[in-house]
């Protein structure tokens, strides 16, 4: 830890994990011309690097080659190619490729009922003392928005300390156990899987491996109540 902090300066562990989850977020959204030139540009892995290897040294590192070579290697995609893929995959079509990348989907193995899961997840951040923005556009049983949310609320961790940051943390594993953890990494092993670009075969790769260090990072256990009281005296907004 103290060797992390010399290289990253004041970075610390929930801001990194909040860094992370953003950019996976960012990674799973509809590469148009705005996403795929963030992707291209690249500016996006140093600070993944950075991240990562405060959390977990180098054991990443072999995603991140990867990265790499999808952005300035051999295996560099042009943007037609990456909308075409992430179509492939990530939206609903039927047949499917794989299991769309909707949680409620690949959970009930059947037709979306995405209201259902909206309104799963408005009572859950209800109950944490969250309250949304009034547009609700963050709020998607989408994989993007998912991840978004785990690092809005490990930002949140980091800018506080004590009773509140237990809170926050006990907050993020009652997300990962209700929401994630039950359908993400079996959709990323699928998506690994397919003869497609490799920038999405990594991402479900990386994403997995992330996950899985998440699920060691808050504790998460099979015997986890993820319905214990989590409640906040004071509702908070996220942004």
């Amino acid at each position: 830890m103290d060797k992390a902090l010399g290289r990253f300066g004041k970075m610390e562990r929930s801001l990194a994990r909040s860094n992370t989850y953003h950019i996976l977020s960012r990674c799973f959204t509809y590469p148009d011309e705005k996403i795929y030139s963030w992707i291209s540009e690249g500016e996006w892995l140093m600070k993944l690097r950075d991240s990562l290897n405060l959390l977990a040294d180098d054991n990443f590192d072999g995603y991140l080659i990867a990265f790499e070579e999808v952005i300035d290697g051999k295996q560099k995609a042009i943007q037609p190619e990456m909308a075409r893929d992430y179509a492939r995959y990530f939206v609903i079509t039927l047949p499917p490729v794989i299991d769309p990348s909707y949680g409620s989907i690949d959970l009930e193995k059947g037709d979306p009922v995405l209201g259902k899961a909206d309104t799963e997840e408005l009572r859950f951040f209800h109950e944490v003392g969250l309250t949304l923005r009034d547009d609700r556009g963050d709020l998607s049983d989408h994989i993007a928005s998912k991840l978004k949310f785990m690092g809005i609320l490990a930002d949140q961790e980091s800018r506080v300390s004590g009773g509140e940051k237990i809170r926050l943390e006990e907050v993020q594993l009652a997300f990962l156990s209700r929401y994630i953890i039950p359908w993400v990494p079996t959709f990323c092993e699928k998506a690994t899987k397919q003869n497609g670009l490799l920038f999405y075969c990594v991402l479900g790769e990386l994403t997995r491996e992330f996950i899985s260090f998440e699920k060691d990072y808050l504790g998460f256990t099979e015997e986890v109540d993820s319905s214990k009281d989590l409640k906040s005296e004071t509702p908070r907004r996220f942004i």
